[in-house]
């Protein structure tokens, strides 16, 4: 087995309307060449997938020619939910089927703890294992997440639920107009404002105090009540002198329908 490390008026700025779609983050195991490294693009969150991307070069051992002249090995992916089911997957080397990609991509239909192990066989015996010395490689499945990237992206990872939680990731360089200091002090805050189903509109902090009046950025999770249908978004940022920013798609806000 192979061990592997793990300023006074609003300002409607740019933004990606790409609210609909749902991103699939991946799970890179790199060879040696990457110093074993496994690479997580984006959280796991139940409704969602996650596609795995494995690196053959891990499991060099249990090589061989078939008499067709293709590989006459294979490298198997497993997985578990929770410590239930275990499932398996093609992660390359001789396929099963013609066409079969080694591109895997696994529902995640919960919250909980994903784990994966590799074995590579070949047609004479021999069979090897990449499980991080049999502890396999663990991974978090939390709640569902919209992620505002610095670059204007917007994606959104896992099903939104009706009834359930969704975590809100802003990045605040997204509005950095306005950042006012007191005596050297940050004086400035942003938030997330939202409303369901055209309701009441709430707010929710996105950035919180540390240190002696210093600023970071933190996820804002909001409950989904059991009835919307409708989440509405858009974000601001002000500080002490009455400057005041806005982002909210040119005033059209961020629109995301919750399912049962």
């Amino acid at each position: 087995m192979r061990r592997t490390s793990l300023c006074l008026l609003p300002l409607l700025l740019a933004a990606t309307a790409a609210w609909g779609q749902t991103s699939i983050p991946t799970l890179t195991f790199n060879d040696s060449a990457l110093n074993w490294s496994v690479v997580q693009s984006a959280p796991l969150v139940p409704g969602g997938q996650v596609k795995i991307l494995y690196d053959t070069d891990r499991l060099p051992g249990c090589r061989g020619t078939a008499p067709d002249g293709g590989p006459g090995w294979a490298v198997t992916g497993y997985y578990q939910l929770n410590d239930g089911t275990v499932g398996n997957f093609f992660a390359g080397g001789r396929p099963s089927f013609p066409g079969q990609s080694p591109e895997a991509v696994l529902e995640l239909p919960e919250n909980g703890g994903l784990a994966l192990w590799f074995q590579v066989t070949n047609l004479w015996g021999c069979s090897e294992w990449d499980s991080n010395y049999g502890n396999n490689f663990r991974f978090d499945v939390g709640s569902p997440r919209i992620v505002f990237g610095s670059n204007w992206t917007t994606a959104v990872y896992g099903t939104l639920k009706k009834g359930g939680n969704v975590v809100v990731d802003y990045d605040i360089t997204r509005l950095s107009g306005c950042r006012q200091t007191y005596n050297g002090y940050q004086t400035w805050d942003v938030e997330a404002q939202y409303r369901f189903d055209g309701g009441t509109v709430q707010t929710a902090p996105l950035t919180q105090v540390v240190g002696t009046f210093g600023r970071e950025q933190v996820p804002a999770v909001l409950a989904i009540p059991t009835t919307a249908s409708h989440l509405e978004l858009w974000f601001h940022n002000w500080d002490r002198t009455s400057c005041v920013t806005w982002d909210s798609a040119y005033g059209q806000n961020y629109h995301f329908y919750p399912v049962p």
